[in-house]
């Protein structure tokens, strides 16, 4: 009976591990978070690293945070020569009628690209957005094709879009961790696009409007990113902050109120600034170690580091991370500068695998015995010269006498 019980036991215990997969999150070592709203993701905004997350894949609509990547082909079009930040434009109907969240564009004002991206950005405007797609492809349906290619090529699999501002469209959806790493992807190769979405408010016609992200208010070293509301699926935020260094990012969709929306991030932010640190293993060149050449010249090289290497921890865990330098004792020449001699690694409980190759830091030849063969031969000669020398020296002195 007990070796039965065992064995049930032992199924037991694999049908857990098989339905409830151990995944790289952090907060299985920490203490357990209560979110209300459906779906959340905390994120280290440096490494990529996982902190949190609640039902991170469950799709539903984005809401204005559509208008996050909307924003990020603008960015993209200025960073390639598009189009540039002072160009004006002028506005369309269709984009004068858009309703909800608005910076009351009028049909035919000339409007630089720079005062639509912040409308987009800080008061989240319906029509701004719209303006953008046109202005950047000249319709709204191939922006939205440009946006589900780049949601494709950023890897979000719960991602499509049906529009460029977030209105409620059957078949639009996301979810929390795409929307995650699509604030990372954008804030990493936009890092500029943040001064905008930290702006406390926009005025255009004479219309002030204050900033819908209420958390930039609140000391928490918040710096944007985006809200949204449908009363389909309830309030959302993909927001960044920053404190020390360290960056976060963060979602929280589907909330039943503002109040919970803001609640569960603020939650989030104090969760990963105090439990987690990002560190820096290896700086990209840095020099980590040597290798010995035999028959080198030189004798040995230096290794540098080809990337960085950084990783998001547990603070009481900063002084156990598992880095080890796989150098070989010795190598051969010849040696090329740029040649992977070896590699550093990452790897241990709770850490996902990274490897950063070491490379030589100059070029290393076959060393060469001319030099001491002909040092050699002028140490025989000189030699054989003051034999001879000595040997004459007596014969001189008895002539002499003679």
């Amino acid at each position: 009976m007990e070796r039965k019980g065992l064995v049930a036991m032992r199924i037991i215990f694999v049908t857990m591990l098989w339905l409830f997969p151990t995944l790289h999150v952090w907060s299985q070592s920490q203490p357990v978070l209560t979110i209300h709203a459906e779906s959340a993701v905390l994120m280290d905004g440096t490494t990529g690293q996982i902190l949190f997350q609640k039902a991170p894949d469950k799709q539903m609509s984005p809401a204005s945070l559509a208008k996050v990547m909307t924003l990020y082909l603008a960015f993209d079009a200025v960073k390639h020569g598009s189009i540039k930040l002072d160009q004006e434009e002028i506005v369309s109907k269709r984009a004068w009628k858009m309703g909800g969240s608005q910076m009351f564009l009028e049909v035919g004002d000339r409007i630089k690209f720079i005062e639509l991206i912040k409308g987009v950005a800080v008061i989240s405007a319906n029509d701004a957005a719209l303006a953008i797609a046109e202005f950047l492809t000249g319709s709204e349906e191939v922006f939205v094709h440009k946006m589900n290619e780049k949601a494709e090529a950023l890897g979000l699999e719960h991602t499509h879009f049906i529009n460029c501002h977030g209105l409620y469209a059957e078949g639009q959806q996301t979810s929390a961790m795409d929307m995650a790493h699509l604030g990372f992807h954008y804030i990493r190769e936009h890092p500029d696009a943040i001064k905008f979405h930290a702006l406390p408010e926009y005025t255009y016609r004479e219309i002030k409007q204050k900033n819908w992200n209420t958390l930039l208010n609140r000391g928490k070293g918040v710096d944007g990113l985006k809200t949204g509301y449908l009363s389909q699926v309830g309030y959302h935020i993909l927001f960044s902050a920053k404190k020390d260094g360290q960056r976060l990012i963060g979602v929280i969709m589907g909330a039943e109120t503002d109040e919970i929306r803001e609640s569960d991030a603020l939650k989030l932010i104090g969760y990963g600034f105090k439990n987690f640190s990002t560190r820096t293993l290896v700086k990209e060149g840095e020099v980590v170690g040597k290798v010995k050449v035999l028959q080198g010249d030189p004798q040995e090289v230096g290794l540098s580091a080809t990337k960085a290497l950084l990783v998001t921890v547990p603070k009481d865990r900063e002084q156990s991370i598992p880095l080890r330098k796989e150098i070989p004792s010795s190598a051969n020449p010849p040696i090329s500068k740029g040649d992977v001699l070896g590699r550093l690694v990452l790897e241990g409980e709770g850490f996902s695998r990274k490897e950063v190759d070491l490379v030589a830091t100059q070029d290393v030849v076959f060393k060469s015995y001319t030099t001491y063969y002909i040092i050699g031969f002028a140490a025989a000669g000189c030699l054989l010269v003051f034999v001879f020398w000595k040997r004459r020296t007596p014969r001189k002195k008895r002539k002499r006498r003679k």
